[in-house]
């Protein structure tokens, strides 16, 4: 019996009164006892915001928070040029809401240190008890009040026109909008996922005496150059450091994929979480690669920054 009291009560977070009543009422059967805690505990605190500021900025942030433990789940920001940033509807649910907001990252106008600075100076308030304790109780106008005061440090002036909507769920509802609770970045979900990645044209960089593009395999490392001529690549480009005053640049990427075809080669690229390139060459092309741990003609293998860079 304490054994099943100290699994739910280390599984649900409840307290050992709690846990007790839980098995009385579904039979001592552990698995029963979780889902009725996870629907009687309504514990988790959502706050999802958006504001503008100085009508030229646009920013979304979400913060969750388990308001029985006084911990916090998620702080969440984004704050950038773009005005359809402003267009996300706070009806979502969290994990939605929170993957748009990452999405909105990779916009053209996005600041990002701006961004993790929203994020830090929210998620610094809420580790205090009384900032989650209020966050539970207090209505969303006192609440949006707190906010302005958090970012005010920041701009300099209180954000015009935030908007704010809070929850209250239980953990059965947290988890039911998360099909992964065990991921805490979105970032890894949208690696995973190809509705979630951004793939960008690429070309990969030649060399006269450099290896053939059919030889090309995964784990190389090659010089690409982005070549995509969306807004979305072009900040992308500034972004990785592969763009420059006199245009874009090479920048050492590893080859993630190939698929051969009778003439061709695709090759796709990766360079960052959930943004990857494919480029298209001749077989016969001779490319920039590095390879880590391979002799090519006899000679020692060699760094492979060395390499693109020789």
């Amino acid at each position: 019996m304490d054994d099943k009291i100290a699994l739910l009560m280390e599984e649900t977070g409840c307290d050992r009164r709690e846990a007790e009543l839980a098995l009385e009422m579904s039979g001592f059967q552990v698995e029963e006892a979780v889902k009725a805690i996870a629907r009687s505990l309504r514990n988790i605190a959502v706050l999802k915001g958006k504001f503008i500021h100085s009508g030229d900025q646009f920013g979304l942030f979400l913060t969750v928070a388990n308001l029985k433990s006084g911990g916090l789940l998620r702080s969440r920001a984004v704050l950038s040029f773009n005005p359809a940033v402003y267009a996300a509807g706070l009806e979502r649910g969290w994990f939605e809401f929170e993957k748009h907001l990452y999405g909105c990252r990779l916009w053209e106008g996005s600041l990002q240190a701006e961004s993790l600075e929203i994020e830090r100076r929210l998620a610094a308030h809420f580790r205090k008890r009384a900032a989650t304790e209020r966050l539970g109780r207090e209505d969303e106008r006192a609440l949006a009040e707190e906010i302005g005061a958090v970012l005010t440090g920041l701009f300099k002036a209180p954000p015009i026109r935030l908007q704010l909507k809070r929850e209250i769920l239980d953990l059965r509802q947290f988890h039911a909008l998360n099909p992964n609770p065990d991921r805490a970045s979105v970032s890894r979900v949208a690696a995973s996922s190809r509705e979630e990645m951004l793939v960008l044209k690429v070309s990969l960089e030649e060399q006269e005496d450099g290896v053939p593009a059919w030889r090309l395999r995964t784990g190389d490392i090659v010089a690409a150059k982005i070549t995509d001529g969306r807004d979305i690549a072009q900040y992308l480009a500034k972004l990785f450091g592969g763009y420059s005053p006199l245009g874009p640049v090479s920048v050492a990427v590893p080859v993630e994929a190939i698929e051969s075809a009778p003439d061709l080669v695709l090759a796709r690229v990766r360079f960052s979480v959930g943004v990857r390139g494919d480029a298209t060459i001749e077989r016969d092309r001779r490319l920039r690669v590095a390879r880590l741990a391979e002799a090519e003609g006899g000679s020692e293998a060699m760094p492979w920054w060395k390499r693109i860079f020789k």
